[in-house]
């Protein structure tokens, strides 16, 4: 059995370069913890769109972090599990594809039209250096389970490639739907048995 993260993301980017700017997200996610528009005990915002292409704006909760992502370039919801995870990948994956597509959803609820986000491709990150390194070896050893693993959340075939290959950064993969076939209510029906843990 391959080893939980102590942190997993997924994150899911926009098709297109929005009119909707960074600044814009903040009075949705303080809206959000006063509604409790997405599960977990909601705590706060944090602003950090002023870093180049860092987190952007960061919704905090106890067990997790949803964030409108600006790394690498392509603004996105990243929804990153960081306590409370389940004993194995397949679970800890499915519940976090889960969380982050229910936000996903409902961040595209707030923009109709403009916030648009491409599910084909997922990032998936593994916040874990001691056993998660960002070596050719670590991906070798568990691209397949992830392959399978995200084809059954998908229902469709998976393929699963490296974000970058720099040692200094994290490990992370990109899921990509090699079919362009899937149905985002079928993914929500398939995942629909997940139930927050904390």
């Amino acid at each position: 059995m391959i080893t939980v993260p102590n942190r997993l993301g997924v994150k899911f980017s926009l098709k297109q370069k929005p009119k909707l700017q960074p600044a814009d997200i903040l009075p949705i996610f303080q809206r959000w913890i006063q509604e409790h528009a997405v599960p977990g005990m909601l705590i706060d915002v944090i602003d950090y769109k002023h870093v180049v292409e860092g987190p952007g704006v960061i919704l905090v909760a106890d067990e997790a972090d949803y964030a409108y992502d600006l790394g690498e370039g392509q603004a996105g919801l990243n929804y990153i599990r960081k306590r409370d995870l389940p004993d194995n990948l397949s679970a800890a994956l499915r519940l976090s594809f889960h969380h982050a597509l229910h936000a996903a959803k409902a961040l595209e609820a707030e923009a109709p039209g403009d916030l648009i986000f491409d599910y084909s491709l997922a990032k998936i990150s593994f916040l874990d250096r001691m056993n998660y390194r960002n070596q050719p070896e670590v991906f070798d050893a568990v691209r397949a389970e992830i392959a399978e693993i995200v084809g059954e959340i998908y229902g469709a075939p998976v393929e699963v490639s490296r974000v970058n290959d720099d040692p200094r950064r994290l490990f992370a993969v990109r899921a990509t739907v090699s079919a362009g076939n899937f149905d985002l209510d079928d993914i929500a029906r398939r995942l629909s048995d997940i139930r927050e843990l904390a």
